[in-house]
């Protein structure tokens, strides 16, 4: 099998990611819409999971659109840039979601009196961004200058990075500075969530950045093309960044553990006991 031609074997890949990250996504959306999980920061992540959702919705139209390149050029364009939307919705979502965490370390008592229209905007951000590079993107296709995809694609791989990479460095300074001190519990809660989600943001760059350096490498070289035995690997390594965040809040979320096992362990109610009092004494809080 030639590994530097589009064939069954890399269409079978990308097939499998698609259902890993359709699959993995679909049950944080349904689990992160529970009512114990219905909070600002749990919007934003219902959010970012709605994108990574799209993009492996748009992974089999990237299939057939590699496979008809030969005789489609267009519908190759249209899931190129379907896919280009979905990707940049998910990668702005992190440096919004690393602002929000910034914002709840170094103003406490203001992040808890946030409306829900503060997250509504902050969600809506990510989209209108992806909106305004996709759409002029795919209209002005034709008369794209490599250059001009170079630096569209270094001012597009800097800006979150270095958005994010400054408020969770704050929160790491922060967090030095008050670590010999006694936490609430509520701060032990808000220091764990914030450490799971750079831990979400670092395993996103980490399969996200490889791709976009070789595109900035084959712009400023002038290679004409990517021996796709190393574009296949790269691509696919790109699109499980959509998957890594269920699997990083399985391990470190155990409230969204117990509520997604919930979902597949539906109790027969026991006659004896469906009738007793509930236990008042006792909140279910999420543990994050």
């Amino acid at each position: 099998m030639d590994f530097n031609k589009w064939n069954p074997f890399w269409a079978t890949c990308c097939g499998f990611i698609a259902f890993l990250i359709i699959v993995g996504n679909t049950l944080t959306i349904a689990t992160l819409l529970k009512k114990k999980f219905r909070t600002g920061p749990h919007f934003l992540l219902i959010s970012l999971a709605v994108a990574d959702l799209l993009v492996g919705c748009t992974i089999p139209l990237y299939i057939a659109g590699m496979f008809m390149f030969s005789s489609e050029l267009e519908m190759l364009y249209v899931a190129l840039y379907f896919v280009m939307f979905a990707t940049v919705s998910s990668i702005f979502h992190l440096p919004v979601i690393s602002l929000e965490r910034l914002h709840a370390v170094l103003r406490p008592f203001r992040h808890q009196q946030l409306s829900l229209t503060a997250y509504w905007i902050a969600i809506a951000i990510p989209w209108i961004v992806s909106l305004s590079i996709a759409v002029p993107g795919y209209v002005l296709r034709r008369s794209h200058k490599r250059s001009n995809l170079v630096f569209f694609v270094i001012a597009f791989l800097t800006t979150p990075l270095l958005i994010t990479s400054f408020s969770y460095f704050v929160i790491w300074k922060k967090g030095r500075e008050i670590q010999d001190k006694v936490k609430s519990f509520q701060q032990n809660q808000e220091a764990r969530f914030s450490r799971t989600l750079f831990l979400v943001t670092a395993a996103s760059f980490a399969t996200w950045v490889p791709f976009q350096l070789c595109t900035i490498i084959i712009g400023v070289s002038g290679i004409k093309a990517m021996p796709m035995s190393i574009f296949f690997p790269m691509r696919i390594l790109q699109f499980s960044n959509s998957f890594v965040n269920f699997v990083i809040y399985f391990f470190r979320f155990p409230s969204y553990r117990k509520a997604l096992f919930s979902m597949f362990s539906r109790k027969v109610p026991n006659p004896e006991t469906a009738t007793a009092p509930p236990d008042l004494t006792h909140t279910d809080r999420p543990s994050s």
